[in-house]
């Protein structure tokens, strides 16, 4: 996938103020990166709980250099609540190739009916 596949796939978000209220921007600037969406929404992109939403599959959120913000159990419940299709969060993100979906640092899953049972018995 490209860069400009992905962008065009994505819908990225911020959380902003103190109860976390989902933000995203128009559709006309739904292809755009945070850094260029922050100045005209008026958010600081370094500083923000940022990410993004992939249809039907998964968050992203992150803060400062794809870093892993310390809310993760306060977000995730909110998350999959606001975004009922998605099916994991990831927190955090290993920085890999643009247009490839970078792995998250922590990944926390809504329902571990989709887990292969021999893979949970290993892990629990």
């Amino acid at each position: 996938m490209t860069e400009k596949e992905f962008l065009e796939k994505r819908t990225p978000i911020w959380l902003e103020g103190e109860d976390l209220h989902v933000s995203t921007p128009s559709s006309c600037d739904k292809n755009d990166m945070h850094a260029f969406l922050s100045k005209k929404y008026g958010y600081n992109w370094l500083f923000c709980l940022r990410g993004y939403y992939w249809p039907g599959s998964h968050c992203c959120i992150y803060i400062g250099d794809y870093e892993c913000p310390n809310c993760t159990t306060l977000v995730a419940p909110y998350l999959f609540n606001y975004f009922p299709d998605i099916k994991w969060i990831g927190f955090g993100l290993n920085k890999g190739k643009i247009g490839e979906i970078w792995k998250p640092k922590i990944t926390i899953v809504k329902d571990l009916s989709f887990i292969k049972p021999e893979f949970l018995d290993k892990v629990l």
